[in-house]
């Protein structure tokens, strides 16, 4: 190990496994050189002393929609997640006006991202909802790090349910991609016939939305993609798993030999039905929140190793859209800057382990969408990207001053057991103390490799 390097942080590092109170990370050219234990000293150009203080890698969500609505973008998408210690995105096709189901808007995207990112971002490709499968060789070409692809459509041009014949050909034809193939589970005659009957009953009670959406629609709609799956060998994950049936039956299928896993999201392990009844549409995500009881099954399941990753589904619409009557409101919530807090907290009040909560919103997802040899962990060669997590005192959150455009949230006055103090991209801070200092550009756009 080389006398003198860029940058030391003294903390108590989260590790693979283990947390090293005390210790520190020696970085050098935007990548970590070494991990050092307590009192061992070496040379560095600047120091930043994070003692008493929770050091992780950064954190990588791999569900956001930053253009899905044009009011956020690139730009301010990125700072909020740097503010919530979110350093690697990757972000979902579903673009406004004209989603990414061709390889000239899926580069022109990708240029877009280093021009405008103050953190890294990965994207996914999507297929239009006819005639899409011949489009799949040049976005692959093109370098996405995973497809999306949905069994309910939102808006056929946007945001489409594929039919299930051009869903197994889509599968097959990812096949030897290897590249996480990313499904929306829910049945679309369910939801549609139960919002109908919403719709003409003028149901606008909080739990609308929740009945319109019961957990059938949901794990029936996982049933088929895991079949598909397991028939064409697609690398299929699951999003946005609500109740742990979905998770069990991902755990069945993985038994018979195919290659599944599902995600859950922050809001699904923080929230329940109360709460949503509480917030109204405020809380309306899709697939919807679920009771107390499936909050906690999702907690076991954690605690099982049955779930793979935890993402935000960040979607920051305009919240002219979120005040309408409970089934004609939009479906989404901003996550990026509650992630971190959210999760940490949940997991705490359990005795959740830090360690593997930080393979679950890091490392594992860095290892599926195929960044695990540069994101993800605190380990030498890896990037030097850091989440400094401040648990000395509680945070009570404040929408009003978030970095998002979106100024609501669910979690508006919710105290949590930590805040994010300093978020580092390679080694460069690009937040700390409640001020983002990356600028446009800072961010890379992460090329995917396919095979």
């Amino acid at each position: 190990m080389a006398d003198t390097f860029d940058l030391l942080v003294r903390g108590d590092l989260v590790l693979p496994g283990a947390v090293l109170r005390g210790g520190a990370l020696a970085i050098r050219d935007g990548r970590i050189a070494g991990v050092l234990e307590p009192g061992v000293a070496v040379e560095a150009a600047e120091v930043r002393d994070y003692t008493g203080r929770y050091v992780l890698p950064g954190l990588v969500d791999t569900h956001v929609h930053l253009l899905s609505t044009p009011v956020e973008g690139i730009a301010t998408g990125t700072a909020a997640a740097a503010a919530g210690g979110v350093t690697t995105i990757v972000d979902m096709p579903y673009d406004s006006p004209d989603p990414v189901i061709e390889a000239g808007r899926f580069r022109e995207k990708a240029a877009q991202v280093a021009e405008q990112a103050r953190v890294d971002v990965g994207l996914y490709a999507t297929i239009a909802k006819v005639d899409g499968i011949e489009a799949i060789p040049e976005l692959l070409a093109a370098g996405p790090l995973a497809f999306k692809l949905s069994l309910y459509e939102t808006d056929a041009h946007r945001f489409p349910r594929i039919a299930d014949g051009d869903l197994l050909a889509a599968f097959e034809a990812l096949a030897d991609a290897r590249l996480p193939v990313v499904l929306h589970a829910e049945l679309q005659e369910i939801v549609d016939r139960l919002v109908a009957r919403g719709l003409a009953a003028r149901e606008e009670d909080p739990g609308a939305h929740g009945r319109s959406r019961p957990v059938v629609s949901e794990t029936a709609a996982v049933v088929k993609a895991l079949e598909l799956a397991r028939w064409s060998g697609a690398r299929v994950h699951i999003a946005h798993v609500t109740h742990p049936h979905g998770f069990r039956l991902i755990d069945y299928y993985r038994s018979l030999g195919a290659d599944v896993t599902g995600e859950t999201c922050a809001h699904y392990l923080a929230l329940s039905e109360d709460d949503v009844a509480a917030l109204g549409p405020i809380a309306k995500v899709n697939p919807p929140i679920r009771d107390a009881a499936a909050r906690e099954g999702l907690w076991a399941d954690l605690w099982a190793g049955r779930v793979a990753t935890i993402s935000t589904d960040h979607a920051p619409w305009p919240e002219e859209a979120k005040r309408r009557p409970m089934l004609r409101a939009a479906s989404g919530i901003p996550g990026l800057e509650t992630f971190l807090p959210a999760v940490f907290t949940e997991a705490a009040a359990r005795r959740f382990p830090l360690p593997d909560l930080a393979e679950l919103v890091a490392g594992r997802p860095a290892d599926l969408f195929g960044l695990g040899d540069r994101k993800g962990r605190l380990r030498p060669g890896l990037d030097a990207d850091l989440a400094v997590l401040d648990t000395r005192r509680p945070w009570t959150f404040e929408a009003a001053r978030s970095v998002t455009t979106a100024r609501w949230s669910p979690f508006d006055g919710r105290t949590f057991a930590g805040r994010v103090e300093a978020t580092f991209l390679r080694g460069r801070p690009v937040y700390e103390s409640g001020r983002v200092l990356a600028t446009p550009g800072t961010g890379r756009w992460l090329e995917g490799r396919t095979g």
